[in-house]
């Protein structure tokens, strides 16, 4: 996630006019064991998104820990 933040931050995109827009992303990153959801995973990357843009936006953050299989 980190080395596609950093080559889409990389990237020139221009406006209608020519004017440059700087690019940034914020991406969520979660693991799982196994048995957990697919739901569950999802569920914990989306909040580790959230998370990444309060933080400042333009980074990548990891869920606090693995998601437990409720």
């Amino acid at each position: 996630a980190e080395r596609i933040r950093v080559a889409l931050a990389g990237r020139i995109v221009l406006s209608v006019d020519g004017t440059p827009i700087p690019v940034t992303a914020s991406f969520g990153v979660a693991a799982t064991p196994p048995a957990t959801t697919a739901s569950e995973l999802f569920a914990a990357a989306d909040a580790a998104m959230y998370e990444a843009k309060k933080g400042g936006r333009n980074r990548v953050q990891t869920a606090p820990a693995p998601v437990a299989h409720s």
